[in-house]
């Protein structure tokens, strides 16, 4: 009915740098050719360099079967999400090629194998969408080369400083080169940006077409309108008029689809990787959210910050629904697997209507009740942990997402008006997740004074420490796992959290805990408000280490708390 994803990435192993072999020929990569793939040696080069312990980390992750039933959908509605799941499978080979284009051969390899630790690292390669290990610091676990600092958007040999020199001697390229929709090639001395939809034109284009065919089933007229600007904006890099139609959507049907997150842009936090969530509505749960999503122009002025920091949001759009994920690919599927999020991420979309908020609840659900709650409960001490909550996870999760609104979105720096995305570089998805960590919380206070929120703060306060856990044994290869260690180490310096003697766990200090929340909403503020790269660099360089107390625990916990949870689809992936 549709292609398997191993299907529509059969060929991934063939470097798509191919489609342009003037600059492939300079990058320095290996290329495959079908005819020579059967040949080449690298792959059994890698086999024999497998990480000794890849069985051990199979074993720390939780497959969970996340299979949504559908069958209350009316009969186009249930043929339309099945149009959605294939193009979504396009996505997931097209992030192949961006995050590792020679390890979906090694997954097919060592799949098939009889030897327990090659199917491990084959699980663990499917997982982690190539070799390296992104709940170990991105560390490679078949092979010995290191992870490229911005994957393969980006020659993998090319570094910051040597990126930064060639703006500075071609700064008419500069744009071009840093767009979140172009990958960056070499063609002799030249760096050469070209678009996405032309790098990965063999996925993109059937997942557009696709995108049309679903359109043409709906029978509501925004998925359709939608739909089909998302596929325009699929083959032309284009998505501003597709993120507007999104914000008004007003369907049982959700989808985002294409090149979004930049996380796994470790050289300029500015590239887009691929991904798409086919889910499905909640739309009377979805109600529930009216209030938060009126309270968010009350939250802006609130910060604590100067006027300037937060500019006026009464006019801007905030959509907020609850739904169910039916599937999953691309990014979200690599690694560590979101629950929520607040897109679009351009800011243009921010000011000129505004963001949409999506909490998965069967996402929320699988990982509050296999890891975090576990994980609380082996590092926290019983008063602290008693103070666990679904609800309170609940509500700190949805004010992380309505944070990401809040604050500054420009700054001015060298007479030029820029992103803040722009000014932090690399750093900004760390100090970003902070600001809307932290700043959920700060804004908490303001919600229960107002009746908007009627449990006590120590639960939303417990959501977000549980949820600084789980990110901070995945290492400072994560954006999460850097900024809430760094959290976590700031909190502690303040008194807010501290390792109880007798228990020998940590104890959250409330009325400390909520002076020094304050303090670091406002210092995450200011380093985006004034654009300043440094002081970014600086603070996760001053806090960002796990200290051997919180270290030694988590080791503890690792022996009986998954890392994460696996989504599985076995009803979208049969024959895999």
């Amino acid at each position: 009915m549709f292609p398997n994803i191993r299907k529509v990435a059969g060929l991934a192993v063939i470097f798509v740098f191919m489609l342009y072999p003037s600059f492939a020929s300079e990058t320095g990569n290996t290329i495959i050719s079908p005819e020579s793939k059967a040949k080449d040696p690298t792959p059994q080069i890698l086999v024999d360099t497998i990480a000794p312990d890849v069985v051990e980390r199979e074993s720390k992750l939780k497959p969970i079967d996340m299979t949504v039933n559908i069958s209350s959908l009316e009969d186009w509605e249930i043929e339309v999400v099945e149009k959605l799941v294939q193009a979504a499978s396009y996505m997931d080979a097209a992030h192949w090629q961006q995050s590792d284009p020679l390890g979906e051969t090694l997954y097919q390899q060592l799949s098939s194998s009889n030897n327990s630790i090659e199917r491990a690292a084959a699980f663990l390669i499917r997982v982690n969408h190539g070799r390296w290990d992104r709940f170990k610091n991105f560390e490679a676990f078949v092979g010995t080369d290191p992870r490229p600092e911005g994957g393969f958007v980006f020659p993998q040999d090319l570094s910051r400083q040597e990126l930064d020199k060639y703006i500075a001697d071609n700064p008419q390229e500069k744009d071009a080169l840093l767009s979140p929709y172009t990958t960056v090639l070499r063609d002799g001395d030249r760096l050469v940006a070209v678009p996405y939809h032309e790098v990965y034109s063999q996925y993109v284009m059937p997942a557009a077409d696709l995108l049309d065919q679903a359109a043409d089933l709906s029978q509501n007229e925004s998925l359709k309108t939608y739909l089909k600007l998302r596929a325009q904006a699929l083959r032309t890099d284009d998505y501003y008029q597709a993120d507007l139609d999104w914000l008004d959507l007003n369907s049982r049907i959700d989808l985002d689809i294409g090149p979004i997150e930049s996380y796994d842009d470790h050289l300029t936090g500015q590239k887009a990787f691929y991904q798409a969530n086919v889910m499905i509505v909640d739309q009377e749960a979805s109600k529930t959210l009216d209030q938060f999503k009126q309270a968010i122009p009350d939250l802006q002025r609130n910060l604590p910050v100067a006027a300037k920091l937060k500019p006026n949001q009464t006019s801007t759009l905030t959509a907020m629904e609850i739904v169910q994920n039916v599937y999953r690919t691309g990014h979200p599927r690599a690694g560590s697997v979101p629950v929520a999020y607040s897109l679009p991420n351009d800011p243009k979309v921010w000011e000129d209507k505004g963001t949409k908020k999506v909490l998965m609840h069967n996402s929320i659900e699988a990982r509050r009740n296999v890891v975090l709650e576990p994980l609380g409960r082996a590092i926290l001490d019983n008063q602290t942990a008693g103070y666990i909550t679904s609800e309170g996870y609940f509500n700190w999760l949805l004010m992380h997402e309505i944070t990401h609104t809040l604050g500054p979105k420009k700054v001015e720096l060298d007479g030029q008006e820029i992103t803040v995305r722009q000014a932090l570089g690399e750093y900004y998805s760390p100090i970003e997740e902070g600001k809307a960590d932290i700043g959920g919380l700060y804004s908490l206070e303001y919600l229960r004074d107002r009746g908007m929120v009627s449990e006590n703060l120590e639960s939303p306060y417990t959501g977000f420490l549980i949820e600084a856990l789980r990110s901070i044994r995945f290492g400072e290869g994560s954006a999460y796992g850097l900024i809430r260690s760094a959290a976590w180490n700031y909190f502690v310096e303040k008194g807010a959290l501290y390792l109880d003697p007798d228990s020998g766990r940590f104890h959250m200090n409330m009325d400390k805990m909520t002076a020094a929340t304050r303090d670091l909403a406002e210092t995450l503020l200011i380093i985006e408000g004034n654009g300043d790269k440094k002081a970014a660099s600086d603070f996760l360089d001053r806090y960002s280490k796990v200290e051997p107390q919180l270290q030694a625990l988590l080791d503890k916990a690792n022996e009986e708390v998954a890392v994460e949870v696996v989504p599985m689809y076995p009803h979208w992936e049969r024959e895999q």
